[in-house]
Parts: C-alpha cells; structure tokens; sequence
C-alpha cells in the first residue's frame, strides 16, 4: 500500500510505503501497482494509544466493547489499556480476554486485583491467560498491596495505580474550594491524592516496579513523581473548577477539576515533560442525569480525544503535533514495549488521517465549545477504517 500526500505531525507533505503492517519506506513520490490512498494534503498522525478506559458503566457486554472500539477510531485511538469490568470466574475471564482479540483495535486488558468480596484473585493464573497488567488502588489493605506488585514483578507486567483515598473527604464530589462552598457541595482535598501518590511512590521504589500512576490533576504529585511514569487526563488541561457550576454533572470527574491556577501550573508541567502521559481518561456513565451528589463520576469523550488535544494543545501552541504525539502515543507505547507510535521506517502502519480544516460542536463536558479538526479515516497495521 501507498499513501500519498500525508502531511506527516502537519509539516512535510510526502508518501509511505506499507508492507506487512509497517511503514517500509517514507519519499517523495511514491508509486507502484499496489493499492494506493490518498489523502490529499490531510495530517498523517500516529493513533494515540490510552491507558486509562473504561467500558460504559463499567460493566461489560458485548455491544458495549464494539461500541468502545467505534468511538476509539472516531477519536483516533488505536490501542488502548481497558480496565477490568468484571465479576466472573477464571473461564470467565478466558472467554473476555479470547474476545478482546477479535476487535481491531489493540486491547490490552487489566486486571482488578480484589474480587467483590474483597479477596485476592488468582493473579498468577489470570496473567498466564491475557491480562496485561494489575489495577491498584492505594488505599486496599498493605498485604495485598505486596502480593500484588511482587507478582507483578515476577511476571514482569505493568501496575496502574489509582492514587486516592476515597475516605479522607466522605462523599466528597468536587474540588475543595470556594466554589464548592458556593454550591453547598462537599469538597476533595489534595491531600487525598498527594498523601497517596507520596506512599505509592516508596512502595514502587522498593519493589521495582513498572508503574503508571493514573489519572493524576495536582502539580505537587507530579513534582513528586519524577523519573516515574504519571499521567494526566486532557480534560484537567482545559477545564477547571467552574464548570462545575449550575451543578453541571458532565464536570464532575475524578480526579475533580481543580483551580485555574493549578490548571495553568499543569500545562507548564506538560511542556517541560514532567508529565509522562496523557489520556482521555474515558469513563463513560448512563447515571449524570441526576442531581449532583447522586451522578456518576466519569467522562465520555474518547471520540473527542484528537480533536481535544488539537484544539486546546497544539492550535494554542501549548505542544507541537510531534510533542503532543509524544505525550499521547509513543511514550505509550514504549512503556507497553509495542512496535508503534512514530511514522518512521520500520514501526507498525497505525495512523490517523486528520482535517485540520473541520470544526463541530463538542458534546458533554464540551456541549458548549467549538472543536476543531477530525479524524477522518484510520490505519491499523495497514488496514484502512474509515470514519
């Protein structure tokens, strides 16, 4: 296969090569008898691969995993980190992970490492299976927090670990602030994230785990957390506290969308690659038609996700396309050990056609903002999806 035209991270228009799956040759020019596409000037973009999604609900079926893979490639995802939703015995989790394979997106699934009643898994057998790495809470018991991350390490998997402790502000909803007082809401302290990243970081340096530490919204924790994998959502790089207000549900995420001023302090973090990752952290909820304090946490918007980062990152000259492509795709997969993430000779052919040129009003946290750009058609190992 040919692409012609590409606009490779927007800059330098030239034509690919793809052969068996990967990218053989990049030149001007480019032609043979083969299967030929052209793009016609469009951004050629490695897909984005996140390592913080989860199905609807958090519940597993079927139609909800081949509806997460269509609004993957809307967004320009290819590979994603799903995580575990669910609640079966050990042949339960071979038909989920048997059925994983069949989409064509790349899913790597996780495992929770608790059962529901509170029990460890049989982590060992499950890894054997296809789970790709452990769900770590830091606030289940120290025992368990042991086990796991010496399995981890035995059986050289990733953990990611979500850093809050839950009990600190009970039924905390958003950010503790004035703006939360105005609202009558209960806050969440930082504190109840930082306190935890602090004790996960010491657990982590004394087993020697590879770990990502998810979903982070404090510059303290990233501060903390240098020469360490962290992660930030797009959603805490542009908006803050106040969309939370007339008790907008679609603003109430976790981590909670903290100050202006704190929002700035993470962009400046970004662009100094304090900050290893960047993810869409989609949670998607059928429960925020309701009040406030009864919604669900979460956000929808991995369909967005290229979309996002264009506008709010790359238009507003926060991050190059290059950079940003950094943040979202190959750091990524290098953590992962996958073959993908650049357009350069020899990586694997994934990559998203993107309009530039095209704008469409946002939905949910975004109902009320213009975006800018689309994905328009994707490739996975040469395949062609379009949009």
């Amino acid at each position: 296969m040919i692409i012609k035209n590409a606009k490779i991270y927007g800059e330098q228009k030239l034509d690919l090569k793809i052969e068996d799956g990967k990218i053989t040759q990049i030149a001007n020019d480019l032609s043979d008898d083969e299967q030929i596409v052209d793009i016609e000037g469009k951004t050629l973009l490695p897909l984005f691969i996140d390592l913080n999604v989860s199905l609807l609900d958090n519940e597993f079926s079927i139609d909800k995993l081949y509806d997460l893979e269509k609004v993957c490639l809307k967004g320009g995802v290819g590979t994603i980190v799903l995580k575990d939703s669910l609640e079966v015995n050990t042949q339960g989790y071979a038909l989920y992970f048997d059925k994983l394979k069949s989409l064509d997106i790349n899913i790597l699934p996780t495992i929770n490492v608790l059962n529901k009643d509170g029990k460890l898994k049989n982590i060992a057998t499950l890894i054997d299976m296809g789970a790709e790495g452990l769900e770590l809470s830091s606030t289940i018991g120290a025992n368990f927090l042991r086990q796991s991350m010496q399995y981890a390490n035995m059986k050289s998997i990733p953990v990611f670990l979500k850093c809050f402790d839950e009990s600190f502000d009970d039924h905390g909803v958003m950010n503790d602030s004035k703006t939360s007082f105005e609202l009558g809401l209960i806050g969440i302290s930082d504190i109840a994230e930082t306190s935890e990243v602090a004790k996960m970081k010491e657990l982590v340096e004394f087993y020697k785990n590879k770990s990502c530490f998810n979903s982070l919204a404090i510059a303290k924790s990233f501060e903390l957390l240098q020469n360490h994998f962290s992660e930030i959502s797009i959603h805490h790089l542009i908006k803050d506290e106040s969309a939370c207000e007339n008790f907008n549900t679609q603003a109430k995420i976790l981590p909670p969308l903290r100050s202006k001023n704190e929002l700035t302090n993470l962009k400046k973090m970004l662009q100094d690659k304090k900050i290893t990752f960047l993810t869409s952290m989609h949670t998607p909820s059928t429960k925020k038609d309701l009040a406030f304090d009864e919604a669900d946490f979460g956000i929808n918007a991995i369909a967005m996700h290229m979309s996002l980062c264009f506008t709010y990152l790359v238009k507003e000259s926060v991050l190059t396309w290059k950079e940003l492509c950094d943040l979202a795709s190959y750091n990524q997969a290098q953590f992962l050990g996958l073959n993908k993430g650049k357009i350069e000779i020899g990586f694997d052919a994934d990559f998203a056609v993107f309009d530039e040129n095209h704008s469409f009003n946002g939905e949910g946290l975004y109902v009320n903002n213009i975006l800018q750009g689309r994905v328009e058609k994707s490739f996975i190992a040469g395949k062609v999806f379009s949009i």
